[in-house]
């Protein structure tokens, strides 16, 4: 098993691309891998379902990008055209289960609602008091909780530090990808635990004057369960060509300020800001040498 190839393909893999896995695994263990022999399902699923971008692949197949994105449209496989296999699965899941979805909403027994979040940053603490109210059978209690029984109060608590550091930890994967690819498009992020939420999208968009590459990052908190993704805390956009941080509360499950929410957890993205400052420099750098040659 060759290392070195998992290493350079460590910051794509993950449990959601088991098809880009697979051929991952295939190259480490010395075959010689033929785009020619790419089979179009597998390559709809990596390219639709699982988000691996042609630059990507291309590197897999060790061919040009143009090579994967012609093969590509042979299929008919084009992003916003190509339904993805686990949106058909999931909408005929809807479909077909429609009535468990009903019976398992129905089977919640306990309705959380929080009453207030607060951060505390001289204990390193985020403190959410919930009240606790017993389901009397109800398809929809968290959004139509009057007149149910409340049996408890109780709190979610989680270290600020915490919070904090899985925000850097995936910043830092998102760093590792910029040194190591080229890319275009989208390509995300993920960091999750029992308690935790991070998500980052790492994206390119078209302005007025040139491309602009920038992360958006949501940090979310499981507090009440009534979201999949969690209790939205904040939501930050970085400009990769600015070095700007933007948070925003707009879309919090929360009353928070924006300016707090800044001042607390702006240093996480200390590590991207150094990146930022060196592709500044060096690009600097490279511009004066061409100076001077002309």
């Amino acid at each position: 098993m060759d290392e070195k190839i998992i290493e350079r393909f460590k910051y794509v893999m993950g449990e959601d691309t088991p098809v880009f896995n697979s051929y991952v695994i295939r190259k480490a263990k010395g075959e010689i891998l033929d785009i020619d022999f790419l089979p179009p399902d597998d390559l709809q699923e990596m390219f639709i379902d699982e988000i691996i971008i042609d630059n990507i692949l291309a590197d897999l197949f060790d061919v040009k990008k143009e090579i994967v994105t012609k093969k590509r449209y042979k299929h008919g496989i084009k992003q916003g055209q190509t339904f993805s296999k686990k949106l058909i699965q999931k909408l005929e899941e809807t479909i077909n289960n429609s009535f468990q979805v009903i019976e398992k909403t129905q089977s919640i027994d306990h309705v959380l609602i929080p009453i207030k979040i607060i951060f505390r940053a001289e204990d390193d603490l985020i403190l959410v008091p919930y009240r606790v109210f017993e389901n009397d059978g109800r398809s929809f209690p968290f959004y139509d909780y009057e007149g149910l029984q409340e049996i408890d109060i109780e709190a979610f608590c989680i270290r600020i530090s915490k919070v904090k550091k899985q925000i850097g930890d995936l910043l830092s994967e998102i760093i590792d990808f910029l040194v190591e690819y080229e890319w275009e498009g989208e390509i995300s992020f993920e960091n999750k635990d029992e308690k935790v939420i991070i998500t980052a999208v790492l994206y390119t968009e078209e302005d007025s004057e040139n491309d602009k590459a920038s992360v958006s990052l949501t940090v979310s908190l499981q507090i009440s369960g009534q979201h999949l993704l969690g209790d939205i805390i904040f939501e930050s956009e970085y400009d990769l060509q600015k070095g700007i941080l933007k948070i925003s509360t707009d879309d919090s499950d929360f009353e928070l300020d924006e300016d707090e929410m800044q001042g607390i957890f702006e240093d996480c993205w200390d590590g991207l800001n150094r990146y930022v400052q060196v592709q500044k420099e060096m690009e600097a750098e490279i511009a004066a040498e061409l100076e001077d040659q002309n």
